[in-house]
């Protein structure tokens, strides 16, 4: 069962907010006397906030600028947290007891269908204007379920580079979708919504000139695992610059 201190994400905090869940549901509460939430993992993953406001909420969610530290501005376009510092920051405040294995490369419906099988927490760094819209009717998901081509697939809620969790593989006759958890209970059903593979293989190439990926977070055997994957899949095991 998941453990949810704050229903919401702080502005721009999207990858601390994930990494916070993953670290409290493997039983870390605190880190050097400090509370273990979205606000400490932004801090140490280096997050940047953009020195003007820019308007990046999705649908139904409001903003949530409650800081528990000062964190450095910079220009818009620089703003949130990478990859990089994200996977140092889950290191360290967990202290060595999870590690962030990365995964890169071309995305194919069928390697985000393999990435699934891992036993990991999947921390997913993509482009949400390539996704399906969170609230798609149940037709469109019965039909992806069943290896139906749906048409008319809902379009995405908004547009910006955002970090997910890859949480289940659901599978019907001929086709599967991807349960996402987000960080936004306006999304989906209370921020769990589904995507077909092929939708989260283009949102992870994203095409916006960034680069998109997953951590893979587990016990320091996850690495061998990934690296193991990687290979049957034909991804990388190289960080990514988003």
């Amino acid at each position: 069962m998941w453990t949810d201190v704050e229903p919401q994400q702080k502005d721009y905090l999207c990858g601390p907010f994930h990494a916070a869940r993953v670290l409290i549901d493997h039983g870390l509460a605190e880190f050097e006397g400090e509370p273990l939430d979205q606000d400490l993992v932004a801090l140490h993953a280096g997050t940047a906030l953009p020195v003007s406001a820019v308007d990046e909420l999705p649908p139904g969610a409001a903003s949530r600028p409650d800081y528990r530290f000062e964190l450095p501005r910079v220009d818009p376009e620089q703003a949130g947290t990478s990859a990089l510092g994200l996977a140092a920051a889950i290191e360290e405040l967990s202290g060595g007891r999870l590690v962030c294995a990365p995964l890169s490369g071309r995305w194919s419906a069928a390697a985000v269908e393999g990435l699934m099988n891992l036993d990991a927490c999947l921390l997913a760094n993509l482009r949400t204007g390539l996704l399906w819209g969170s609230h798609p009717s149940q037709e469109a998901l019965l039909a992806a379920l069943d290896g139906v081509p749906v048409t008319d697939s809902p379009p995405a809620d908004w547009d910006v580079g955002h970090f997910v969790q890859l949480v289940q593989l659901v599978r019907g006759r001929r086709g599967a979708l991807v349960l996402v958890r987000d960080s936004y209970p306006s999304l989906g059903w209370g921020g769990l919504h589904l995507q077909p593979p092929a939708a989260v293989a283009a949102a992870l190439m994203r095409d916006d000139g960034r680069q998109g990926g997953v951590l893979a977070v587990g016990r320091p055997e996850v690495g061998a695992a990934v690296g193991e994957l990687a290979s049957e899949l034909g991804l990388n095991t190289e960080m990514w610059e988003n």
